[in-house]
């Protein structure tokens, strides 16, 4: 029979999560997230790491009870005096094809949003031992490579917020024992045993594949030997984009296009799927096979401009450079009150000053403010035009008032912006979410 964890094992998983000053917890409502949750807040009281958490819960509204588990949460994160948030995912009634993946996608975007608003620069999930077996799993039934094979990081980065797993050496039924020592009920997801899903489908076989050696535990130990391997291609695909690569500011980056013909397959498969993903702002990681498609697209065809991702990649004399794909693309826009700040396609993080008086309506600068505004702006016209065109820009009454990246503006509105990827896509010791 499974063990709960002692104060002393919840010390050791988050102890290290000490050093964010503040800490958002993603809490669902089922046993994992619950568990995390309890024991977390047991470590922040008796373990002396008095940090500000804040609990949050997506109201996915795929199920009729989802409302009063959210609820059930925040009483719980009350209890426990730790604030707690319910974000709503708003999808078409009866949706269906993909809506668990499309739901998760939400989930993180949501969050990613919240965390950005709130100044908050980690995020905390219940990711456990059984999960990164599944995940392994999955995984090997696709014919993933290594970097799929090596399942869930510890640390990964999602529109520049830390992504922390600390339970991923803990099995499931330790943080169920944990719950039921405590008292503590939960909720249960129906989908975990419908067979229409991959993962309920793989956990109904879990007895009939550790007959055959093949527990969760084994699993993830393979994982984790892999994950040693990715870190090591990391690190030299780190080396690769520091070398040959640079990351502007404004929210695209230029590659060495006869270094990156020239390198391994392997490090320019890396070199690609991290600038994508930190162009594109897309959470969901690039399928290897598109990114092995694209590699070979760019060989046989250098010339040509090729999109993935949400990316247009384009050659600029010798270099490739990668932007923020528009063709197709629905830019959002975003209101943005007095005092406030928020995450604008998962790429900006955007802020208006509480001195100003209105709110200002954030979107892309297109074409047409892109070529009003580069002809007095010297900053603005040495960019390529299809970074420039994407850059967020502050509009008032249907009249763009400012451009605040970098400080360029036309008015003294204060409002500014920031890339949320700006720091070399993830050199600096986060891997961001990269190919399967």
């Amino acid at each position: 029979m499974a063990a709960p964890l002692s104060l002393g094992e919840a010390r050791e998983v988050f102890d290290p999560l000490a050093r964010y000053p503040r800490l958002a917890l993603a809490v669902s409502g089922g046993p994992d997230s619950l568990a995390a949750l309890h024991l977390l807040a047991r470590w922040r009281v008796e373990g002396g790491a008095k940090l500000d958490v804040t609990v949050l819960t997506v109201d996915h509204g795929l199920r009729s009870s989802s409302r009063e588990e959210a609820l059930m949460v925040a009483r719980m994160a009350a209890s426990l005096g730790l604030s707690h948030a319910i974000l709503t995912w708003s999808h078409a009634e009866g949706e269906k094809g993909g809506v668990q993946a499309r739901a998760r996608e939400a989930r993180y975007d949501l969050m990613a949003a919240y965390c950005h608003a709130h100044d908050i620069p980690a995020l905390v999930t219940a990711h456990h031992l059984d999960d990164q077996a599944e995940t392994f799993l999955m995984r090997l039934k696709r014919g993933s490579g290594l970097d799929g094979l090596a399942a869930i990081p510890e640390v990964s980065s999602l529109a520049g917020i830390a992504v922390l797993r600390p339970l991923l050496d803990v099995p499931k039924a330790r943080l169920a024992a944990t719950l039921t020592e405590a008292g503590i009920g939960w909720a249960e997801d129906p989908s975990n045993v419908d067979p229409r899903f991959e993962r309920a489908r793989l956990r109904a076989s879990c007895d009939a594949l550790a007959q055959l050696g093949l527990t969760s535990e084994a699993l993830a130990r393979s994982a984790l030997r892999l994950r040693r391997a990715r870190v090591a291609l990391d690190a030299a695909a780190s080396d690769f984009l520091g070398a040959h690569g640079d990351m502007s500011e404004a929210g695209y980056c230029l590659l060495g296009r006869a270094a990156l013909a020239a390198a391994p397959t392997e490090i320019a498969l890396r070199a690609l799927a991290r600038a994508v993903t930190a162009v594109g702002g897309r959470p969901a990681p690039l399928r290897l096979a598109k990114l092995e498609a694209l590699l070979a697209a760019l060989q046989e065809n250098p010339g040509k401009t090729h999109t993935l991702g949400g990316c247009r990649l384009q050659p600029i004399g010798d270099r490739l450079g990668v932007f923020r794909e528009t063709r197709g693309a629905r830019l959002p826009g975003l209101h943005l009150a007095p005092g406030a700040r928020a995450l604008w396609d998962n790429r900006f993080r955007v802020e208006l000053a509480p001195s100003e008086a209105k709110p200002v309506t954030v979107r892309a600068l297109g074409e047409s403010g892109f070529r009003d505004l580069s002809s007095s702006s010297p900053w603005l016209a040495a960019l390529p035009r299809h970074a420039g065109t994407t850059l967020p820009g502050g509009w008032r009454a249907g009249e763009m008032i400012c451009l605040p990246h970098l400080g360029i503006s036309t008015s003294s509105v204060g409002f500014s912006a920031s890339f949320v990827n700006a720091a070399w896509l993830g050199a600096q010791g986060v891997t961001l979410a990269t190919h399967r």
